[in-house]
């Protein structure tokens, strides 16, 4: 015999499917990004910013 918590387990797992499967239906598909014209001029990176004070431990914030 099945138990009642196994029934209730395979529902909810069907409605989620549904659920994600309803929301993936409805989404907006997002196209790839257009390819780069080659006579552009690259995007250059700039280095992540470092602290003025590097190494040392950033301070303690009060939460209110």
């Amino acid at each position: 015999m099945i138990s009642w918590k196994k029934i209730r387990v395979g529902a909810a797992l069907a409605a989620a499917t549904l659920t994600t499967a309803a929301v993936l239906a409805v989404a907006p598909v997002h196209h790839a990004a257009p390819t780069a014209d080659p006579t552009r001029e690259p995007v250059r990176l700039t280095p992540p910013l470092m602290p003025a004070e590097a190494g040392k431990p950033l301070p303690r914030t009060i939460l209110t």
